[in-house]
């Protein structure tokens, strides 16, 4: 018998005051090392010493910023040096790098303080006993143990600013579809003239420099304010040209986006261009030079007929009387083959320079793709209203992308975050997808604009957009995934050039990457097909976040590629690409909100196919799990149906809320009766999923994510107090030694917004049935909670993994014997604002 997923009604019934923790005494890096800790407590004097002498000589004045790069184990916020050495009143942060790497504006007196504060340290380990413990222990002053958290500090240089030549530059500006801009990301946003009397002296000349810097740059030259949707995250479009104007400078007025003049053509004279990248590489409020993006295909399908699948399919119609999943296609238009199931259409293109082959496939998959296909590679029912978002144009028609978006990338997001609004708000649409990327690969200590601005258009409209892992060049696709486990991870370790594309990085939205297809000869039947990308992405979290179905790498002589669906003219066809996995996902989640009564949050949705996602069997191998996250993230999700119910020997519970600053959740339940043996041991199999929407802040790297929230099931423990019961999915092996901060990144994804932790107890656990979900919450040093609190939702799983005792009915019998409110997920929106 079936049993629907429960969702818990009340949940700010289990809010309790935070217990914020004392995080800990101070730790001695260095204890019993007495001798290596003065000569790092000189290296590191002299680094500020030079650092200072450089700042003082600086034409741009004293103003600087400063790299302070901790070891691996000080990478825990109870560990910064920010409490005695680079104070806030002292050396701000003002962002990060890497993991472990804060940047710091500095001044040379500011930087004689912090040197002084070093040389206060003392030399040798001082030592106290712990009654607790029972033994003397290193009790280090706050001076010594912030020394010995640095590795070493470095002033922010040239080569932190750009990674690539000046040749490099212009031949990649010289194409039309890039825009033609630089793009500059300060340090700090340049204030506007009006105000510059509230600065101070080195300020004002930090300011007065970079300005002045522009102005001797001659003719021809434009710099802009990006849009920014972030705070505090200035973005600059700096374009050289081969007008005769002076220098405009536009840093405080109108945006890119509300300016619509014709450009002047891009001058490629490489000695501007020296001169130009010289100033910007130079200049201490520069951050970060990059060059733009180019949108980007996933894939492109077949152009012969499929071999081995009839052509006289008939396609289903569109059944007006009844609603349909809702999905927007972001790509360059549907044809009219799909007509009976596009609803309307934001279609910018001229017909010259449409290209509907590729979204008319992907609308193919979405709408049709079971009848096509058949339920093993498109599980859902067939059926899905349409959006036809046409706002990329033919990227093989020479100057098209540049003809509409002139400005480059910029542009393309506000045509595209416009459509995604009206589609929203006309018809409701949800789920978008974007299977469309950015020639750039994803950098684990930087998050790019690319990936924000998307993240800012899903959450300003409260929708998920489902984006392709990207597409290996042809040149680089790996070979072919073999049955063999070690000859995989010897593959993989020769592969190159097949990192995730940006903005598959998004960190709230859903990347996809793809699957060979079952009954394809040549391939393994839900391995990773050899032309679709791997994570991580960014240090933080697991990327790509789901895989599907994608169409084999290597086309079969009768099936092709394996993947079917249909060309403008209706003809069936086979194509490949993560572009063509990312629809089925989409398809999934929009079934899933379909199915649901009222309004679904994103958490739930990306929790729910989550939870369910299971790790494809060629990946199942113990010698693959150090990687496998990197290829399919947390696996293959299920068809609606099989996520929305579970068998009576399982519970499946949703907890969606919201944690408030200096709160806690502390949900308490009994163990399934049924799973519960002598003396309290607790048996079965539970996981537990949370997915959280933390404030995101660019400027600080890897560590863009600011709030971590934190999801724990914990058995209490006979002598009193909870121990947590769950392991990380990706955990390698287990672990003896308490975990330090770079662990417990990397593997307890701690700072990532979806985490999943499971474990089975086939023989039971602990002494007691008492259990408890209980979700906190850690800021970064120097962040506050927001004032609305950050939304989550925690999806708790309990099942007898032999499949014969009633744990559905003992969960919910005995929940509700304590008051808590459940219903079935499905019809709650009529009784809870938030699902």
């Amino acid at each position: 018998m079936a049993s629907p997923i429960q969702i818990v009604l009340n949940p700010e019934n289990y809010e309790e005051a935070r217990d914020a923790g004392g995080g800990g005494g101070h730790k001695d890096f260095f204890a019993h090392r007495n001798a290596e800790f003065a000569k790092h407590k000189a290296a590191l004097i002299s680094q500020i010493d030079t650092i200072s002498g450089v700042l003082s000589a600086q034409a741009q004045g004293d103003v600087g910023f400063v790299k302070v790069i901790l070891r691996r184990e000080a990478w825990a916020k109870s560990h910064r040096p920010v409490g005695s050495l680079f104070r806030s009143d002292r050396t701000p942060v003002v962002g990060g790098g890497d993991l472990g790497v804060m940047i710091v504006e500095a001044r040379p007196g500011a930087l004689r303080e912090v040197s002084a504060q070093i040389e206060k340290a003392e030399t040798h380990t001082a030592m106290r006993f712990n009654e607790s413990k029972q033994r003397d222990e290193p009790h280090p002053t706050a001076r010594k143990s912030e020394t010995g958290a640095i590795d070493r500090i470095e002033l922010y240089g040239p080569s932190d600013r750009r990674s690539f030549s000046v040749e490099e530059a212009v031949a990649w500006l010289s194409m039309p579809a890039t825009g033609g801009s630089y793009q500059v990301e300060l340090f700090e946003a340049l204030p506007p003239r009006s105000e510059w009397d509230r600065l101070d002296a080195g300020q004002r000349r930090l300011v007065e420099s970079f300005l002045a810097g522009f102005s001797q740059l001659e003719r021809g030259l434009t710099v802009e304010r990006l849009p920014n949707h972030r705070n505090k995250h200035p973005l600059l479009s700096v374009r050289l040209d081969q007008s005769s104007d002076q220098p405009v400078l536009q840093l405080t007025g109108s945006t890119v986006s509300e300016r619509r003049r014709e450009l002047a053509p891009f001058s490629p004279d490489t000695a501007r261009h020296a001169r130009l990248l010289t100033f910007l590489d130079n200049h201490p409020l520069v951050r970060r030079i990059e060059l733009p993006g180019i949108v980007v295909r996933a894939s492109q399908p077949a152009n012969a007929v499929a071999r081995a699948r009839p052509t006289d399919i008939a396609l289903p119609v569109r059944d007006s009387r009844r609603t349909h999943p809702r999905i927007g296609i972001i790509d360059g238009g549907i044809s009219d083959a799909l007509s009976d199931w596009v609803i309307d259409r934001w279609d910018i293109l001229a017909d010259e320079d449409a290209d509907l082959a590729h979204g008319t496939f992907i609308g193919g998959l979405a709408a049709v793709g079971g009848a096509l296909n058949g339920v093993e590679i498109c599980p859902e029912p067939d059926g899905a209203e349409l959006v036809d978002v046409a706002v990329f144009p033919n990227e093989r028609k020479a100057g098209a992308f540049a003809s509409y978006y002139p400005e480059g990338l910029p542009q393309f997001f506000d045509e595209m975050e416009t459509a995604v609004s009206d589609a929203r708000a006309r018809h409701g649409v949800r789920f978008f997808n974007m299977s469309l990327n950015i020639l750039q690969p994803a950098a684990p200590d930087r998050y790019s604009p690319h990936a924000a601005r998307l993240d800012h258009i899903a959450e300003s409209n409260n929708a998920i957009m489902f984006i392709s892992a990207g597409n290996i060049q042809p040149q680089d696709l790996r070979a072919e995934w073999p049955v063999d486990a070690t000859v995989a991870l010897a593959n993989l370790a020769t592969a190159r050039n097949d990192s995730l594309l940006t903005p598959a990085e998004s960190a709230r939205n859903v990347a996809v990457a793809a699957l060979n297809p079952p009954g394809v000869g040549g391939c393994v039947p839900f391995a990773p097909t050899r032309y679709s990308r791997r994570g991580p992405g960014l240090r933080a979290g697991v990327k790509p976040d789901l895989a599907h179905i994608g169409g084999a790498g290597s086309p079969h002589p009768e099936l092709g590629h394996g993947l079917f669906s249909i060309l403008p003219d209706g003809t069936i066809v086979d194509g490949c690409g993560t572009s063509y996995a990312a629809p089925l996902a989409a398809k999934t989640a929009a079934v899933l909100d379909h199915a649901i009564e009222g309004e679904v949050s994103r958490e739930t949705l990306i929790g729910l196919m989550v939870h369910h996602a299971e790790m494809p069997v060629p990946l199942q191998s113990p010698e693959l799990a150090p990687i496998a996250r990197h290829m399919v993230g947390f696996g293959l999700p299920p068809s609606a149906d099989r996520i929305l119910e579970t068998g009576d020997h399982s519970i499946t519970l949703v907890f969606a809320s919201r944690i408030q600053r200096d709160q806690q959740i502390n949900f308490r339940f009994p163990w399934p009766a049924s799973l519960v043996g002598p003396g309290g041991k607790c048996r079965g199999r539970a996981k537990i999923t949370l997915v959280s929407t933390p404030p995101l802040d660019a400027r600080f790297g890897s560590e863009f994510v600011r709030v971590n929230i934190n999801a724990t099931l914990q058995q209490e423990k006979a002598k009193g107090g909870w121990k947590g019961q769950l392991e990380p999915l990706y955990l390698p092996s287990k672990r003896e030694a308490p975990a330090i901060e770079a662990e417990r990144i990397e593997y307890d994804l701690k700072w990532s917004p979806v985490k999943v932790l499971a474990k089975t107890f086939p023989r039971g656990v602990g002494a007691s049935s008492n259990w408890r979900l209980f979700v906190d919450y850690l800021t970064r040093a120097g962040e506050v909670m927001p004032e609305e609190g950050v939304p989550f939702t925690a999806i708790v799983a309990i099942s007898d993994p032999d499949s014969e005792q009633p744990v559905f009915n003992d969960m919910r019998q005995s929940l509700q014997a304590l008051g808590t409110k459940i219903a079935d997920i499905r019809t709650a929106a009529r009784i809870t604002p938030r699902v």
